[in-house]
């Protein structure tokens, strides 16, 4: 197993019954002090890239709002519906539904936002000097993940599971990276996010689908790369399947240059 980590892209499907937040979760510390997190579902863009959670009023009709969900390390507020929770009797914009069911608080353009950055190239850097100080006969890249789950409700595990599409290890001696394949990356979300040392200076977009009990919505998530002293992942269910010989159509570099593209 793993002790050091990165991840470029993530986002994360909750599967949840309906359960209230706590006020008291409030002015502890959940991640490190160079991270905030904000929910912004007014931006339509992050850079050039799109992003899947903007709306101009949530579907209770509130306007969209930018939420300082954590400042710098500190949990300091919750995606309010109309559904109002001590302390926080106002909607700020975050009740969202598929058509047909009850609106909810949910994610729209969730950004983690880093003020301790370096380049990717130097964060591939500390993750060899992590897997040697750690004695650790190798590391793992994830580079890219496909989604994911997580329980939210009181009387379920607090624990998440994270589905990696591809996932390279890496060697303190040099060696070439070598692709991995059956790994999911599993754990707590509170003992996970402590052990994030550092992160990279490019924000990378994903855009997708977040279902709950309130169905499908579109959100984005965006995030830069993040390095992890610790890492906990399991093995995927066995499968026989092999993977292609050849890639897609469209996302074949060769064919597209040639003119075979769609």
């Amino acid at each position: 197993m793993k002790s050091s980590g990165t991840a470029r892209k993530a986002t994360v499907r909750k599967m949840r019954p309906k359960v209230r937040p706590s006020p008291r979760w409030l002015a502890n510390r959940s991640c490190p002090v160079f991270l905030t997190v904000v929910d912004d579902t007014t931006m339509k863009k992050l850079g050039s890239q799109d992003l899947l959670g903007y709306y101009q009023f949530d579907d209770e009709g509130v306007p969209a709002q930018r939420v300082t969900l954590v400042d710098h390390g500190v949990l300091k507020g919750f995606e309010m519906s109309r559904s109002p929770l001590l302390g926080f009797p106002e909607s700020n914009g975050h009740g969202r539904r598929q058509l047909g069911a009850e609106p909810v608080s949910r994610q729209g353009n969730l950004i983690v936002e880093s003020n301790k950055t370096v380049s990717n190239a130097k964060l591939r850097e500390m993750l060899i000097d992590l897997i040697k100080q750690q004695n650790k006969p190798f590391g793992l890249l994830i580079d890219d993940i496909a989604g994911g789950f997580t329980f939210t409700g009181r009387g379920q595990p607090q624990a998440f599971q994270v589905l990696p599409l591809v996932v390279y290890k890496v060697f303190a001696d040099g060696r070439p990276d070598q692709l991995v394949r059956g790994v999911d990356i599993v754990g707590t979300p509170l003992a996970a996010l402590t052990k994030i040392v550092a992160t990279g200076d490019t924000q990378e977009v994903f855009n997708g689908y977040c279902g709950a009990e309130s169905g499908s919505v579109p959100v984005a998530a965006a995030s830069p790369a993040i390095l992890t002293t610790e890492l906990e992942v399991q093995k995927k269910e066995s499968s026989t399947d092999r993977p292609p010989i050849l890639p897609a159509p469209a996302h074949d570099p060769v064919a597209l240059k040639a003119g075979g593209g769609l």
